[in-house]
């Protein structure tokens, strides 16, 4: 992905939160931006009650839907990597380096609230969602995949074919279709 080349470097511009938004809202932007509200918001900016609150929001709504949760991972992935490479480098000046595994800290400690909330995969499915762990691990990747390529094909602008239909018909069927559940 490679979207910034130093994501441990200071925020200068912060992306916040919106007051008022929705799983869709997240998932429509694009990639960089995502990216740099993830990294703006790796621990709470506003250490007030209400921007608290909404700092767990934000995170609870990454974690809770699963194309997102995987999109956040993917972002958190590649900062992880791009900080080790650096760190391994040996050529951080000490104080860049010290920022680094700060910065290194703080997306583990991102990846373990994402990962958190999805030892629940499917709770927001209730009942639908209810089995095995290591199933709902799988069942909700599955899920997962149908709604991003759900989401992909319908932005595309060209429309779904009849057998993209017929797979996105079969999260309804089973009763895990996550459009049915916002």
């Amino acid at each position: 992905m490679g979207l910034n080349a130093e994501p441990w470097a200071r925020v200068r511009t912060p992306v916040p939160i919106p007051d008022r938004y929705t799983t869709g809202d997240l998932a429509d932007l694009d990639g960089p931006v995502f990216a740099e509200m993830v990294r703006s918001n790796l621990v709470p900016r506003d250490q007030s009650p209400a921007g608290r609150r909404a700092w767990e929001g934000f995170w609870r709504e990454l974690a809770d839907d699963p194309p997102l949760a995987d999109r956040t991972y993917t972002v958190l992935e590649d900062f992880l990597d791009t900080t080790e490479s650096a760190l391994e480098s040996g050529r951080l000046e000490p104080d860049v380096a010290q920022r680094a595994e700060k910065f290194r800290m703080q997306c583990e400690h991102a990846w373990n609230r994402i990962d958190r909330d999805r030892s629940r995969h499917l709770a927001w499915a209730g009942r639908a969602g209810d089995f095995q762990p290591a199933a709902q691990r799988v069942i909700a990747t599955l899920v997962g995949a149908i709604a991003r390529h759900r989401s992909t094909v319908t932005r595309s602008g060209t429309g779904p074919s009849r057998h993209d239909r017929r797979l996105w018909d079969a999260l309804r069927q089973v009763n895990l279709d996550p459009d049915d559940y916002r």
